[in-house]
């Protein structure tokens, strides 16, 4: 049973930095070109984004947490927030 605290958009504006400004809902599952958020509305991705990752390659507790995220949602614009994201910030 999980305690943990719906994650919301106000979250973005007490948390990061301002540089976007993203859209009020929160993707939380990605397929092909749909996403849905956290009510379970489908949209199409129209978004493209900027992506670097330079966290190694392959340990063994990165590659379990990319798998579990990968089975959720793939990758998100920067015009979008994500659940993660604001849960690292907050904490």
């Amino acid at each position: 049973m999980t305690t943990e605290k719906a994650v919301t958009r106000e979250w973005f504006d007490e948390v990061m930095v301002p540089c976007y400004n993203p859209m009020e809902m929160i993707p939380v599952k990605g397929e092909g070109a749909r996403v849905w958020d956290q009510q379970g509305n489908e949209y199409i991705d129209f978004a493209g984004g900027i992506a670097v990752s330079c966290l190694g390659h392959c340990h063994p507790a990165m590659v379990n947490a990319v798998t579990e995220q990968a089975n959720k949602i793939w990758h998100l614009s920067n015009v979008m927030t994500n659940e993660p994201a604001l849960r690292l910030a907050k904490n």
